[in-house]
């Protein structure tokens, strides 16, 4: 098995972490700079990839092999979740620090250890050769923001679309092949204004409308909608709801924002239907703003892709893995709707992802480092 490089690979994770990147807060200019220098430093000839406005949005290092074949892509997350409260946290938020053997950090498990690990993957490949095609390894820079801009301005730059992605996100218990898509709409409610000490003239509460909207969701079910590959079925969630201003006036205009999760069986068009009734009986004149929609998507078990990362986890693991889907959508929904297989791989071990206190597990780091350069060379094969 290949010895993994893991006192460098703590050392960069370490520094990534200590240089602050939560995703629409920081500039991840300096970020990028961190993975960038290390990456020329060894020879690996880095592109910095800009958004369609020229802001710094990724790095990608392309490996080519010594004959024609598929591309496949290794991405991780470089930016991270905001950090919240600092006095939440036992130690700073951004301090980069090894406890035992735990590197502490926003941003430890969620990915910059994946980062740091990819970095050190993309070296071996270009040191050792890979026998055709190419190896993509992308450090996406807006994916916390929820653009997903990185993988966006990677599609852009490319000649050709890649044959399979992996994403570098935490957790190894599991191979994700699949995750639920979703339909995010703003619903428009409009009312009457008037004084809201009126006694006569009282006026149509917008936010009345928005409320009984939000009640009927939540009492709602969906359609019968078997699905196999998605057993625990599509869900709504109303996420927020506006309207108003002061003490004094009855609103005339109130906003509600709603995710849908969607299923290969409850796709965009059903789920659109279904918020149109639910809509149509609180407002015939209620408006739907479609905000954004992805479908849900599944690698099929049977796929090069699965099957070589399958192998080499349990390889690098000791253990059987799964294969398994998630309720949450993640950059595999914007590549299948492209028609690019995309699984999660099994990470780095972790604790308190998005919250205080997170942290990443040392030991786990090593056997994923294996797998990566296993993998690739089993699907490029």
């Amino acid at each position: 098995m290949t010895t993994a490089p893991i006192d460098s690979i703590v050392q960069l994770a370490s520094r990534l972490v200590a240089t602050p990147s939560c995703g629409g807060i920081d500039s991840p200019h300096a970020v990028l700079g961190v993975v960038r220098a290390w990456l020329a430093d060894n020879d690996l000839a880095p592109r910095l990839l800009r958004d369609a406005e020229g802001k710094n949005v990724a790095v990608l290092v392309e490996i080519a092999g010594a004959a024609p074949g598929p591309v496949l892509c290794l991405d991780a997350c470089i930016d991270t979740a905001p950090a919240g409260d600092p006095g939440q946290w036992t130690e700073p938020p951004f301090c980069g620090a090894v406890q035992g053997r735990r590197l502490l950090g926003r941003g430890a498990a969620d990915s910059k250890s994946g980062v740091a690990i990819l970095a050190h993957v993309a070296r071996r490949l270009a040191e050792t050769g890979i026998p055709r095609g190419a190896v993509h390894v992308l450090f996406d820079a807006d994916e916390h923001t929820g653009r997903f801009g990185g993988v966006r301005a990677y599609l852009a730059a490319i000649a050709r679309l890649p044959d399979a992605v992996s994403l570098g996100y935490p957790g190894n218990d599991c191979i994700v092949v699949g995750s639920r898509g979703f339909l995010r709409a703003r619903l428009h409610f409009a009312g009457k204004a008037a004084h809201s000490g009126e006694i006569e003239r009282t006026g149509v509460n917008a936010l009345d409308k928005a409320a009984a909207f939000a009640l009927k969701v939540a009492a709602s079910s969906f359609p019968e909608t078997q699905d196999p590959a998605f057993p625990f079925g599509p869900a709504a969630t109303v996420t927020h709801l506006s309207g108003g201003e002061g003490f004094s006036v009855v609103p005339d205009h109130a906003t509600c924002n709603i995710d849908i999760r969607l299923t290969r069986a409850f796709d965009g068009d059903k789920a659109m239907r279904w918020l149109e009734t639910i809509v149509r009986a609180v407002d015939p004149q209620g408006r739907i703003e479609t905000i954004d929609h992805w479908p849900a998507y599944l690698v099929e078990p049977d796929h090069d892709l699965v099957g070589s990362f399958s192998a080499a986890a349990e390889r690098a693991f000791g253990r059987r893995i799964a294969i398994d889907v998630c309720g949450p959508s993640n950059i595999g929904n914007l590549l299948a709707a492209r028609g690019v297989p995309t699984i999660c791989a099994p990470g780095v071990g972790f604790g308190n992802m998005h919250a205080a206190n997170e942290w990443a597990d040392i030991d786990s780091m090593a056997p994923v480092y294996a797998m990566y350069c296993d993998a690739a060379l089993r699907f490029l094969r």
